[in-house]
């Protein structure tokens, strides 16, 4: 096995803000995928962005929430994209601002159809035995988009902006009341902590992903956080800083603390045989 000669990267972060708005009903979590959009053709780029947003995120503290993805493509969107899948867990994180997104860039250079399929991961309380217990629930999402020359280049700016957009398939929402149970921990199961009891499901609320809007300032952090993370990467780009130098180390400092806002910031390496 050898380590490839080149790092086939993904930028996995968080967002808390940052520019990002989004209005929608008060009691609702919305957990969908912001970007890209469905039957939407875009330019080959090695940048390519793909969202997730959490909307009415303060309801979204006990649900425990995990978003795992990857992409395919080829054909018959049967090939799998080098380096696609990621995971983000939210099971502790701290939703302090609203909508709060998640992302990662993938390298999307080669022309064809596409398919983004993600599976989001939540729990609930529930309450129908002796002793109160976490519900493992589960949804599946995909996005299918094209890539190919001449198609519009990634601008999340551009692509969020429209207020009247909707794109209920592209999420779904989870009706949470105010209360919670506390699960305690069993010889059967040994999962303990706070769940989120839910409301009636009917009528089924919608989800509505093409809601948030990501402003300028919200690339330009993003923008930032990767080129501070590839810098500090095994094969950094020729525009980085240089070792010593002072701006150098304020690469570093600030990607310190745009971890600390944006999450978990790794590279993903990719081995052939």
């Amino acid at each position: 096995m050898h380590l490839l000669s080149r790092a086939i990267w993904s930028l996995v972060g968080s967002l808390a803000y940052f520019g990002a708005a989004a209005v929608n009903a008060a009691g609702v979590v919305e957990v969908g995928i912001v970007f890209p959009r469905t039957n939407q053709t875009y330019a080959p780029t090695d940048k390519f962005p793909i969202v997730f947003a959490v909307q009415n995120a303060k309801l979204a503290k006990n649900l425990r929430l995990s978003i795992s993805s990857f992409v395919r493509n080829g054909p018959d969107l049967r090939g799998g994209v080098a380096n696609s899948d990621a995971k983000h867990d939210l099971t502790y994180a701290n939703y302090t601002s609203d909508p709060y997104l998640v992302y990662h860039y993938l390298n999307l250079n080669a022309e064809g159809p596409y398919e983004l399929f993600s599976t989001t991961i939540w729990a609930s309380c529930d309450e129908s035995r002796d002793e109160v217990v976490f519900l493992g629930n589960s949804t599946n999402l995909v996005v299918r988009f094209d890539v190919k020359n001449g198609g519009q280049n990634v601008d999340l700016v551009a692509a969020t902006a429209d207020e009247d957009k909707t794109c209920p398939a592209q999420g779904f929402a989870i009706n949470v009341t105010d209360q919670t149970r506390e699960v305690r921990e069993t010889l059967d199961d040994r999962v303990s902590g706070t769940c989120a009891v839910l409301a009636s499901s009917s009528p089924t609320p919608t989800a509505n992903p093409c809601r948030v809007k990501i402003d300028s300032a919200a690339t330009a952090s993003m923008s930032a956080a990767l080129q501070a993370a590839l810098c500090k990467g095994p094969n950094p780009p020729a525009d980085c800083p240089k070792e010593n130098s002072a701006a150098h180390q304020l690469v570093v400092a600030g990607v310190a603390s745009i971890g600390a806002a944006f999450g978990a910031i790794g590279f993903l390496l990719a081995y052939s045989m």
